[in-house]
């Protein structure tokens, strides 16, 4: 379950980690009497379940109670990344003097938790990858006895302040049975600061505190593991479904194709992600070793999804255009095992028409992975379609393992965001 940035609060908070001063507003109403509670400049921020909302515009500084009315007024109730905007927060601005990453999630293969850290924060982890990775540590955690001190002050020295921030970071992730825990930025503040009450509430008093080289949330991205909920009952959060409070756009429209047509299954099950690699997979099991593959390669999915049972062309056309209309994308896998009886060329017939309408056009690499019936008319059918329209697709037959193709897939996408950087 996908929480809310300020939901991820309150749970640091539970742990002992400050953030500055927040107000979680749901009405104009509300914003003009928390405005009273804050100082000049503050910052507005949308409350949404996708990321990078700072490059989207979903994150601005004010320093006028009038454009911070006008702009609270135009967001709620609008669309932000395929969500209705429901919650605003209106946050104390504070001076940074340095900005880390840290984050805390689990390695599905090695089956163990690990720290991910980087001196590098602020900015999209997946960019530092990229552009230098040796700006970025990864730490194994055991799971029994937590992150050993001495390993963390290997990592950063002498500062105590930063090992108590992690040390407290895992508390958070193991006490609330979280799958992630993720602060980008963790901020280093020399000065006196506007902080959230202990609690991390939106109703809390402002209190104001002296730090002498602190560190405090700025942002705060909290995925919790649905079968640990039987055991966080008390947890002040919202009502979710499987990813988040609210359904996307996209996932609505994908469950309509099932509802209209009953051959064949496409698009029953669509989760949306916070990544730039769009997935249209096939069969439960394949699906899942192809979302961990393109993960384990260094490459972040755009979304969840996955058609079997032979559906016609119309029904994966839908599907494609659905999945392919989120902005940010880098790249498109289609991949899948060894169909049995699903028409290979019909299904990728559908794809392609239903890339061919995708506006603007799609000019990030595509690559596919697929084996059963008709395959080899199918990838024919591909490669003069590519030709033709300008696509830029690679064909990956069933002699190529899936995790190859998945690696593959991360390479041409990052290759393809160098370019357009």
């Amino acid at each position: 379950m996908k929480l809310y940035e300020f939901e991820g609060h309150k749970i640091l908070s539970k742990a002992g980690i400050e953030s500055p001063f927040f107000v979680t507003c749901a009405s104009i109403e509300e914003v003009r009497e928390a405005r009273k509670r804050l100082k000049f400049p503050l910052l507005a921020k949308l409350q949404v379940l996708s990321g990078k909302r700072g490059k989207a515009g979903g994150i601005e500084i004010f320093k006028t109670k009038k454009k911070l009315v006008e702009f609270c007024r135009q967001k709620f109730g609008s669309e932000f990344q395929g969500e209705e905007v429901k919650f605003i927060n209106l946050v104390q601005w504070v001076k940074i003097e340095e900005e880390y990453y840290v984050s805390i999630t689990y390695d599905t293969r090695r089956k163990l938790p690990f720290l991910l850290f980087s001196y590098r924060g602020g900015v999209d982890i997946e960019e530092v990858k990229v552009q230098d990775p040796a700006a970025i540590v990864k730490y194994e955690i055991n799971p029994i006895r937590g992150p050993a001190e001495k390993d963390l002050h290997k990592l950063f020295g002498k500062d105590e302040k930063l090992v108590d921030f992690v040390m407290r970071l895992w508390d958070a992730f193991w006490r609330y049975d979280c799958r992630l825990v993720e602060v980008n930025p963790v901020a280093k503040v020399t000065q006196s600061v506007i902080l959230s009450d202990s609690e991390g509430s939106q109703d809390s008093s402002p209190a104001k505190r002296d730090q002498n080289d602190g560190y405090m949330a700025i942002d705060a991205k909290v995925i919790l593991d649905d079968n640990g909920l039987v055991r966080q009952q008390g947890l002040d959060v919202l009502p979710k479904g499987a990813i988040g409070a609210i359904i996307a756009k996209r996932e609505l429209e994908a469950r309509k194709i099932d509802a209209e047509d009953y051959r064949g299954s496409a698009g029953s099950t669509f989760i949306e992600l916070d990544g730039d690699v769009a997935i249209l997979a096939s069969g439960g099991g394949a699906s899942l070793m192809i979302m961990d593959s393109v993960v384990a390669s260094g490459g972040k999915c755009a979304n969840y999804t996955e058609y079997s049972g032979n559906p016609p062309r119309e029904k994966v056309e839908k599907l494609t255009k659905i999945t392919l209309s989120k902005n940010g994308i880098s790249g498109c896998l289609v991949a899948g095992a060894v169909a049995n009886f699903t028409d290979i060329f019909e299904t990728l017939s559908g794809f392609a028409q239903g890339l061919k309408s995708v506006k603007p056009k799609p000019n990030y690499p595509i690559v596919v992975r697929r084996g059963g019936p008709r395959q080899k008319e199918a990838y024919a059918m591909l490669a003069k379609f590519a030709k033709k329209e300008g696509f830029d697709i690679h064909l990956f037959g069933p002699q190529t393992p899936i995790p190859v193709a998945c690696k593959k897939m991360v390479e041409l996408s990052n290759e393809f965001k160098k370019k357009i950087e």
